[in-house]
């Protein structure tokens, strides 16, 4: 930091020194050649050698003025965004700004102050020059002042130090206030307090520049620190999310293994009796059910152990026809109890298809549940299943409910949109997510009748490259 606060430009004034000292041995030079060859008097030598000389100081003097005027409008606001850039503090930058700025300058004490979130007052956060503990005592000046309303134009404003309340210690000065401004917007102010024979101030362009180059580093540590409490924020969230996850998942598995144990003791005694009674059915279906909660709540278990959980799918040559019987099984007793009634066609009830039968049953359970859900009582819904092509099979479920709006069509799979409908919204989410991981696509269209009808296609076979991407499950940022 300390070769920083040098003057980034004092190599132009040690070319002027050293300009100015070969004049000087060249005016002696000169005046020894001339007197030994010419034979002039020491009148006529200062006659010819001293205007010259003269003149040569003058034209370097003002030559190494001009270069350093505009080497300094180009340094300055350079050095100044480069060491800026390398701070994401904003109190860090702040200091350091104005310490820089204050040994550059040659100032006789700086304050950098910004606006607060009501944008009418400027409170100082960093000082230059000033007493320990300025900062603390200093109190804020109102930007809708008379003496500093100008600066919300962008304007330059210079007034006597003997009337500023932050610099009035300083008599005999003047204090510059430059605006800060980042993206066109005004943030703050770099207040300078300098004396009058100091020609760096005087320059307004350069004062400008360095005022935009604060600006614009300010507000970047400003959206840099809003980045890192955001992405804290969300860390955050995401322990939270697993520590649910893990409490969830622990707190279902004794419940549902209880369940699953006791359906499968009556299933035992059904079988004994009679497997084809409509008892028996519906504890085989509850069997299943469990089952299927079982193998979702350890996912959740693997989910909340590790953010990188990538399910693979188990393919396997499954018919299709049993494939949606499973499904209608497991959502029978919730259309028995609406005295729904459900229809299915199968163009080719010996197709089959390569999924994951435990995880494609589970986007059939959530179509048809969505179907129940929204179809009024008595109602009916169809299950079609047809080849569309070699290589593709499509299944669609179709209800007789209120229908999705068009505006709606994309949002509706989107994790957590209900719209107008009641319930989480992940049913749809977590279905489109099994359904692309088997490099698949669903979408939905709405009935001239009346209802919905989900569209889903699935390839007929199996993709050459094969679907190990993970879920982008709504229940853990994109992934099951």
């Amino acid at each position: 930091m300390q070769e920083f606060t040098q003057d980034p430009i004092r190599q132009i004034g040690v070319a002027r020194r050293w300009a100015q000292a070969g004049i000087v041995w060249a005016v002696f030079a000169l005046l020894t050649f001339y007197y030994a060859a010419l034979d002039l008097s020491p009148f006529d030598l200062a006659i010819v050698i001293i205007p010259a000389a003269i003149c040569a100081f003058v034209a370097i003097e003002m030559v190494t003025r001009w270069e350093t005027r505009m080497h300094r409008r180009y340094v300055y606001p350079q050095g100044l965004g480069y060491q800026l850039a390398k701070i994401h503090d904003f109190n860090e930058a702040c200091e350091t700004g104005v310490q820089l700025l204050g040994e550059w300058l040659g100032l006789r004490g700086a304050v950098i102050a910004w606006l607060d979130e009501d944008n009418d007052t400027l409170r100082p956060v960093a000082s230059f020059g000033l007493p320990d503990g300025w900062l603390e005592s200093a109190e804020p000046q109102s930007i809708s002042s008379e003496t500093l309303w100008p600066l919300q134009e962008s304007l330059t404003l210079r007034r006597p130090a003997v009337v500023d309340q932050w610099f009035s210690a300083f008599r005999g000065d003047r204090v510059i206030y430059v605006p800060l401004v980042s993206h066109q917007n005004f943030d703050g102010v770099l207040a300078i307090v300098a004396g009058r024979g100091n020609d760096k101030v005087k320059d307004n362009r350069l004062l400008a520049a360095l005022g935009m180059v604060m600006g614009l580093s300010l507000d970047n540590c400003r959206l840099y620190e809003g980045q890192r409490l955001h992405a804290e924020h969300f860390r955050e969230l995401s322990r939270m999310k697993s520590d649910f996850l893990t409490t969830v998942s622990h707190e279902l598995r004794t419940p549902l293994t209880s369940i699953r144990l006791g359906a499968e003791m009556l299933l035992e005694e059904e079988e004994i009796r009679d497997p084809n009674t409509s008892r028996g059915k519906l504890v085989r279906s509850i069997v299943k059910g469990a089952s299927r909660l079982s193998s979702l709540v350890s996912d959740l278990v693997e989910v909340s152990r590790d953010d990188e959980f990538q399910p693979r799918l188990e393919l396997d040559e499954a018919s299709l026809s049993d494939l949606i019987a499973g499904a209608v099984a497991v959502v029978q007793p919730l259309l028995a109890a609406k005295h729904q009634t459900i229809e299915t066609q199968l163009s080719d009830p010996g197709a089959t298809v390569l999924v994951d039968r435990l995880r494609f049953e589970q986007v059939l359970i959530n179509l048809l549940s969505n179907a129940q859900r929204y179809s009024p009582p008595a109602g009916h819904i169809t299950v079609e299943a047809r080849p569309i092509s070699n290589s593709e099979t499509m299944i669609s479920v179709a209800d007789c409910g209120p229908g999705v709006p068009p505006e709606d069509a994309e949002d509706i799979f989107e994790p957590f949109h209900r719209g107008d409908r009641n319930g989480l919204g992940l049913g749809l989410a977590i279905a489109k997510s099994i359904v692309e991981l088997h490099h698949g696509r669903i979408w939905v269209e709405s009935r001239p009748e009346g209802g919905s009808r989900f569209c889903l296609v699935i390839p007929g076979k199996k993709s050459r490259q094969h679907p190990e991407a993970m879920l982008r499950s709504p229940l853990h940022a994109g992934r099951v």
